[in-house]
């Protein structure tokens, strides 16, 4: 329901539309794009880390 939902507001249309019109296959693409747009939010962003700190971790690797 929540998908149907969100394809609902995504579309402009009321959930009882997406609902009638709607096949398995938009519920599945609805489903991944929810889980990619996850994904995405989940990586790290590699400016939020300093130099100083990955450098110690290359020594530390290194066995230094």
């Amino acid at each position: 329901m929540i998908s149907v939902g969100r394809m609902a507001e995504r579309f402009g249309m009321l959930p009882h539309q997406v609902e009638q019109q709607a096949t398995t296959y938009d519920l599945m693409i609805v489903d991944v794009l929810a889980s990619y747009d996850k994904f995405q939010q989940n990586k790290t962003d590699p400016s939020q880390y300093r130099e100083e700190d990955l450098l110690a971790l290359v020594e530390q690797g290194r066995g230094s």
